[in-house]
């Protein structure tokens, strides 16, 4: 068996179980079941083929004619499996003479834009959001703390310079809050694990998408920028020192205190902005 003849025999195992419309109970009634498009089980198929024969990012695939003839479909059934491939940015396509599809090396941003979608029109809390936070943060800093380099160490002393500055105008304000949750970000980073890291980021991008659509910024208080700075003074002192159970400790101690006054903060927004 050759590799072009796997991606062909895939798919059509998958369509055998995927493309019926209908099937039998076990009383001999015909019920319905969802099917699903040729295209998005060819891109489908087109995954695993790129992962069974281990292309990486940058890597030409082959044009349109020769994947028809690899995945036995149509070129138009092809050219829209390659369109929901480019969506999900698992590739690239350009135009002209030298154009085609390549391999794409997924960006963290596409990556969190994406699953955040699935959140766009959920009743997602912000209690939701810090029930989470309390506990990976937390994991995440001990995790990094032999991992942070000289470099992470003075990036994550420079962000606490920047957020030393007292902010005096509602951009300032704003720039200031995205500065903070910046320091999470620097940790996650550093993170070995990926997937703690990656839900990491995740939460903090919620997070600063929440407080820039409902303006909180604008209503933070001092008393909570400076239990902030204090916070990540007191963190990176201890990465410096990497003492483990000292980041633990405040790290989980920060998160408490910051879902305390965010949940708080949210109230008296929810308040302000009810309608009359």
């Amino acid at each position: 068996m050759t590799s072009s003849d796997k991606p062909r025999q895939t798919v059509a195992s998958a369509i055998g179980t995927h493309e019926t419309s209908s099937g039998s109970t076990a009383g001999g009634k015909r019920r319905s079941t969802r099917t699903r498009k040729r295209s998005d089980i060819i891109a489908e198929e087109m995954k695993r083929w790129i992962v069974v024969d281990s292309k990486q990012p940058g890597d030409r695939l082959p044009q349109e004619h020769e994947l028809a003839e690899l995945f036995g479909a149509s070129r138009w059934t092809i050219r829209e499996a390659l369109k929901s491939l480019e969506v999900q940015g698992l590739i690239s396509v350009s135009s002209g003479a030298s154009g085609g599809a390549r391999i794409a090396d997924v960006s963290l941003q596409n990556a969190v834009q994406l699953l955040a979608n699935y959140f766009y029109f959920k009743p997602l809390s912000i209690q939701h959001i810090y029930s989470l936070r309390r506990v990976l943060e937390p994991m995440l800093a001990v995790e990094v703390v032999d991992h942070l380099t000289a470099e992470h160490l003075r990036e994550l002393a420079e962000n606490v310079e920047v957020t030393r500055v007292q902010p005096r105008t509602e951009e300032e304000r704003r720039e200031h809050r995205t500065a903070e949750l910046e320091f999470h970000n620097i940790l996650a980073g550093a993170c070995p694990n990926l997937v703690l890291a990656f839900n990491c980021r995740f939460i903090n991008g919620l997070l600063k998408d929440w407080v820039v659509f409902n303006r909180t910024y604008v209503k933070v208080g001092e008393q909570f920028t400076q239990g902030n700075l204090n916070c990540h003074q007191c963190l990176l002192e201890a990465f410096q020192r990497r003492d483990r159970d000292a980041v633990g400790r405040l790290m989980a101690e920060h998160m408490e205190e910051a879902a305390r006054h965010t949940v708080a903060m949210k109230g008296e927004i929810e308040v302000k902005f009810l309608p009359n």
